[in-house]
């Protein structure tokens, strides 16, 4: 009971100084001061906790990918490639709501930490034309995002959930699927709100043919990095990191400009934001503040369902990572799930009510980045989302009722 009482505190400081409209990376690190803390943490274990979470090679992975994310988004922004990108597909498919979704849906399928970055300026371009509010761009970019963390094998979360349960991948797939296709049918309902048959561009026709190859060619950098990591398993960063050398290359960047686009792209404020979250991250292992509340639930004799729903939940929205919350919770809940054999519809339970709580957590990196990109009011920005992300959880009646 200690743990959850003292994870809720700090969460509530969290959020109180977060509607101050404090920058997050400094909330984040007097959020990991104050648990720690709270928790009679050693000042020298907290340091060096700090230290091994910038320097882990997941952290320095992380940090990589992202900033060759905000670089090659650059160079595709100043070049006009972007431009010609939401143009292009325009023409191919016009209602502009369409080119909104279907940007971050794309981008989502490349587990970038980094991917709110690459499609926040495509999802801006396409809604040049229509009057809607910084948190509803926002909200557009975020959730389409995140339809395939549900099911893709490229994610990583739902790999250690098949291998914990030694379940077929297959099948863990099939029974989190009504979680991705209700993330599409919310997200037609609430995305745009207000919002009709827009034209995405008022640019010329040239053919449906032609612009379908332009945007091809123009899409082609991103494509090449999916690719690269999809089908043969590249690691993102040389796999991006060569993308950008390529991209220099064919634009025949000098090295004065090179070095324009890297100050340019590589943001402090953004890295600043993902230096506190990951130190939160470790000074929450550290503290083993969330396997205290894990355990808590577990040997407290309440409804299984409950805890299934509720643990996995708490862990997402602390961690705002997938693998954080699996890797915490799962092994604790696999006997509540059947043991040896766990019950499909438990295990589908408690990955969307985990993957909920990332979805709302206020350390997950796509929904800071992409309130960062569009400025937009986090408040106004939860409004939109908490709705459709409880509609999207309640999607587990299926495999719950059918997995039995």
């Amino acid at each position: 009971m200690n743990d959850l009482l003292r994870t809720l505190a700090v969460l509530v400081v969290v959020v109180i100084l977060l509607r101050r409209k404090m920058h997050l990376g400094l909330v984040m690190l007097i959020g990991a001061a104050i648990l720690a803390l709270l928790y009679l943490t050693p000042p020298l274990d907290f340091l060096a906790g700090a230290w091994v979470a910038l320097v882990s090679p997941s952290s320095l992975e992380m940090t990589a990918t992202l900033i060759f994310t905000m670089i090659m988004e650059n160079i595709l922004r100043s070049t006009g490639t972007l431009k010609r990108m939401v143009e292009s597909l325009s023409e191919v498919f016009p209602d502009a709501r369409f080119v909104m979704a279907s940007m971050p849906a794309m981008i989502g399928m490349l587990p970038s930490p980094g991917g709110a970055v690459f499609s926040a300026p495509m999802v801006s371009e396409a809604a040049s034309r229509l009057s809607i509010p910084a948190d509803q761009k926002a909200f557009v970019n975020y959730w389409y995002r995140h339809i395939w963390e549900y099911v893709s094998p490229l994610y990583p979360g739902i790999i250690l959930v098949a291998g914990l349960a030694h379940i077929p991948y297959q099948k863990i797939v099939l029974a989190n699927l009504p979680y991705a296709l209700s993330v599409v049918l919310w997200g037609g309902v609430f995305a745009f709100s207000g919002v009709g048959p827009t034209p995405a561009s008022s640019s010329t026709s040239v053919g449906r043919g032609k612009a379908l190859r332009v945007f091809l060619i123009t899409i082609s950098p991103i494509m090449a990095a999916l690719v690269l990591v999809v089908v043969f398993r590249v690691n993102p960063v040389p796999a991006m990191g060569g993308v950008t050398v390529l991209m220099y290359l064919a634009h025949r960047y000098s090295p004065a400009a090179i070095v324009r686009s890297l100050r340019e792209s590589i943001s402090l404020k953004a890295m600043t934001l993902v230096f506190g979250i990951m130190i939160f991250q470790e000074t929450l292992r550290l503290t083993g503040a969330l396997d205290g509340i894990s355990r808590f639930f577990a040997e407290s004799g309440l409804p299984t369902v409950l805890i299934i729903t509720v643990i996995p939940f708490l862990a997402g929205t602390m961690t705002g990572l997938t693998v954080a919350f699996v890797g915490i919770t799962f092994p604790i809940l696999m006997p509540l799930m059947g043991g040896d054999v766990p019950s499909l519809g438990l295990l589908s339970l408690a990955f969307g009510s985990g993957f909920a709580g990332v979805m709302i957590s206020p350390v997950h990196l796509c929904l800071v980045l992409t309130r960062e990109y569009f400025g937009a009011d986090m408040t106004k920005v939860y409004h939109r989302l908490w709705i459709p992300q409880a509609l999207v959880l309640a999607a587990a009646v299926v495999p719950v009722y059918i997995f039995q």
